[in-house]
């Protein structure tokens, strides 16, 4: 059985963006690889995707908190941010709020990264630009018949990580150089690993992302609490959160000498 589904990938190429990315916190047992800057070999494994693409979407709200959050619509779950975001971003006042509320996508793999196989499988974390890359690689004339994530007649990929130079300097985003990923397909297929009992307990080893970030999911009402106090902030009201204060109230008291606050409880008011 293939270890992904062509046209899926193909059909991921080519449809329109989607509004969605946080760093995850699934569980204490699950390694992270985060790429340094030089070149890393790696080799996908294989993931149980429901839509039979090899990687896992995850849609997050990075602006409403000062972590990002999942969103569960990416999971086919009730998101009233999802609601509030379609609604709003009908009109040119809801727009000022519906921009905060898009979300943003993020993709997981689960690599052996060669030289750490002691760590067993890892997940990493990219970009669209990546998964894109990849799937272009995937999908290209010359690999069509190959299943280059097969653990036994699959490929390696090496992995070459430079830092985004400006005006002569790397780019810095919170203190870390802006990273640029280049992956190149080995030119020739090979096992997994030669130990069947190592590639047996690797891909045992490999989480479930999709269940794995669906439990990071809040629920409804959590949600709603998240929207209030971002839009509360957004407006320069106290949060629902702030003691002895009453959100209604709040907004109801500086609104007569606030016309952008205004602005904001009429595209709000529908919540």
């Amino acid at each position: 059985m293939a270890s992904y589904n062509l046209d899926s990938i193909k059909a991921a190429l080519t449809k329109g963006d989607k509004t969605a990315s946080t760093k995850s916190s699934a569980t204490s047992k699950t390694a992270y690889w985060k790429p340094t800057i030089g070149e890393h070999d790696i080799r996908f494994l294989p993931v149980n995707s429901s839509g039979g693409e090899p990687f896992q979407e995850v849609l997050y709200y990075d602006k409403l908190t000062d972590r990002r959050i999942v969103a569960p619509y990416g999971f086919g779950m009730t998101d009233p941010i999802k609601e509030q975001f379609d609604s709003l971003r009908k009109s040119k006042e809801g727009w000022e709020i519906a921009k905060h509320l898009r979300a943003k996508e993020r993709f997981y793999a689960v690599v052996i990264v060669r030289g750490e196989e002691a760590k067993g499988p890892q997940v990493w974390e990219f970009s669209k630009d990546t998964r894109d890359a990849i799937y272009g690689i995937l999908s290209h004339k010359d690999n069509v018949d190959e299943d280059m994530f097969s653990p036994e007649v699959g490929y390696d990929f090496t992995c070459a990580v430079t830092p985004v130079i400006e005006n002569g300097k790397p780019r810095m985003f919170n203190g870390s150089p802006v990273k640029q990923i280049n992956l190149q397909a080995r030119k020739k297929p090979s096992p997994l690993s030669k130990d069947k009992n190592q590639v047996k307990t690797w891909l045992d080893a490999v989480p479930n992302l999709e269940d794995m970030f669906k439990r990071q999911c809040k629920d409804s009402e959590e949600l709603h609490v998240v929207l209030e106090n971002f839009v509360a902030k957004l407006s320069g009201e106290p949060s629902s959160g702030d003691t002895g204060t009453d959100l209604t109230e709040a907004r109801t008291g500086r609104a007569a000498n606030n016309p952008a606050a205004d602005k904001l409880d009429d595209a709000f008011a529908d919540l």
